[in-house]
């Protein structure tokens, strides 16, 4: 009979071991998951030295390439012998006062990661006849042979 009765404290300890093992994976995916966020895109992350290119600083090929480019969105790179280009342009708009600005740019082993957003006033154009605005950033940075990664809002 002695081989049929089960002893309560092993079946306690038993269960204690599960949720102690339950327990530690749970923190160990949690740990593991907020480590990969902490660094960014898949890397250690660098900042990167960059300058907003007015139009007289950019290239003339790429200033040709972005005209021909300016009526849709558009995410280019171009390098020549002094630095690299990169330009990202939001398409026809109807409204005068647009602004592209850079929200984050950096570089991890996997690429230079670049984030663009477009600004609007309230203020429409509503008179007939005025031309439609192309906006469009052109920033130039030290020339890579990492991709880069748009994030464009």
């Amino acid at each position: 009979m002695r081989g049929l009765c089960r002893n309560r404290n092993n079946d306690k300890r038993s269960w204690r071991n599960v949720y102690r093992i339950i327990i530690a994976l749970s923190l160990c995916l949690a740990m593991a998951g907020c480590g990969f966020g902490a660094r960014g895109k898949d890397g250690e992350r660098q900042e990167i030295a960059y300058t907003v290119c007015s139009d007289r600083e950019i290239p003339d090929e790429l200033r040709d390439i972005i005209e021909e480019k300016k009526v849709g969105s558009f995410k280019l790179s171009y390098v020549n012998n002094d630095a690299m280009y990169i330009a990202v342009g939001y398409g026809e708009h109807n409204r005068q006062n647009l602004r592209v600005t850079v929200e984050d740019i950096f570089m991890t082993s996997k690429g230079i990661f670049v984030e663009t957003n477009l600004y609007t006033e309230d203020e429409l154009m509503e008179e007939a006849g005025q031309p439609s605005m192309y906006p469009y950033i052109v920033i130039r940075c030290e020339k890579s042979e990492l991709p880069i990664i748009f994030d464009v809002d």
